[in-house]
């Protein structure tokens, strides 16, 4: 008895795109011109674009999208393989994002903030959609075009690169420059030798002024699950306090060899004896690590037991390793700009995953 051959394999791909901007077609590497010719869509429903792809048993086919001012999708070429099912938001119009000249905040009854805001890729070409943002601090030292002499950690080409590759979720990224009085803004309480101590005011001005006045002027996703906050140093110390203190507003906290050595270890002190805060915002701590255990603290240690014990205290508290909760060390980095640069990359994945 004669059967039908089986369904030749295939990919499916689901392009949302303003069609005010512009009709998909879609080309592929499997075409017998390769890439020459266009694929137009199964079905167009409003702004979305289906495409089916006839994919080779037991291989992958690469694709691009193309809009019909003849501009290819920014990004490396979508490889597809049968059976799968791929959804994006595409751009066209330039491969990087937008960093925004340094503005000025004005904070009622304390110092004026002084910030600036990364913007996706997609930003410009989607106005339906919103973006998660991070708080981050210490913006004097993030972004390529910065003079910090301690340092940059080029945060605006590690994002390009990352969002170049679609291994992470499109975000807005609000940095503020931290540079004065730095120790007094980031030191929940004084430290005995270095002073500081006001961060609650520091903290009072993020969300109370800086993040309504981003949250009007943006398309943001206000709500806290996508609202987090980023510093290393003093900032990953003020980054985990804000978390600790405001879970109602923050739900991350990315802490670069956060500095748990402050006061005493007063951090550490109060997860060990406080109540944990509802709801539990996510946690990702680091340090460098020693070659040696018995080297002195300083840029080689880079506070990697301050941090470990930090981590025996949430997890004994209210934390799960893995879920709430990642602690990373890297062999072989100091406590400087070209080290969390150089790792950057990963809290952001962990916790702003490309979605699938």
């Amino acid at each position: 008895m004669k059967t039908d051959p089986p369904p030749e394999p295939r990919a499916t791909l689901v392009a949302h795109y303003p069609r005010a901007r512009g009709a998909l077609v879609l080309r592929t590497s499997t075409t017998p011109l390769g890439w020459k010719t266009d694929e137009a869509p199964v079905s167009v429903e409003g702004d979305v674009s289906t495409f089916h792809v006839a994919v080779p048993h037991g291989e992958c086919v690469e694709a691009k999208l193309v809009r019909s001012d003849g501009a290819w999708m920014v990004g490396v070429n979508l490889v597809l393989g049968a059976g799968e099912t791929r959804s994006l938001h595409p751009a066209f119009d330039s491969p990087d994002g937008q960093l925004r000249e340094e503005r000025t905040l004005e904070v009622p009854g304390a110092e004026a903030l002084r910030y600036r805001v990364m913007l996706p890729p997609s930003y410009g070409e989607q106005p339906s959609l919103r973006y998660p943002v991070i708080y981050a601090q210490d913006g004097q030292a993030l972004w390529s075009d910065g003079a910090d002499p301690h340092g940059l950690w080029n945060l605006d080409r590690v994002l390009d690169a990352l969002w170049d590759v679609r291994a992470l979720e499109e975000l807005i990224v609000v940095s503020v420059d931290t540079s004065e009085r730095r120790l007094e803004r980031l030191g929940p309480v004084p430290d005995d030798e270095h002073g500081g101590g006001q961060a609650a005011a520091h903290l009072a001005a993020l969300v109370d002024v800086l993040k309504p006045a981003i949250d009007r002027e943006l398309r943001t996703r206000p709500e806290r699950e996508s609202t987090a906050l980023l510093g290393s140093s003093m900032g990953g110390l003020f980054s985990f306090y804000a978390a600790w203190t405001r879970p109602d507003v923050f739900g991350a906290a990315m802490c670069l060899s956060p500095s748990f050595w402050w006061a005493d270890r007063w951090a550490l002190r109060q997860v060990s004896r406080g109540v944990c805060p509802a709801p539990l915002p996510r946690l990702y701590l680091d340090s460098g690590a020693a070659a040696s255990e018995h080297e002195v603290e300083g840029g080689t240690r880079d506070g990697m037991h301050h941090t470990r014990a930090m981590y025996r205290a949430l997890v004994a508290r209210c934390y799960e390793p893995g879920h709430d909760l990642d602690v990373l060390a890297f062999t072989g980095a100091s406590h400087d700009a070209s080290s969390w640069a150089a790792r950057i990359a990963v809290p952001l994945q962990i916790v702003f995953p490309r979605p699938l």
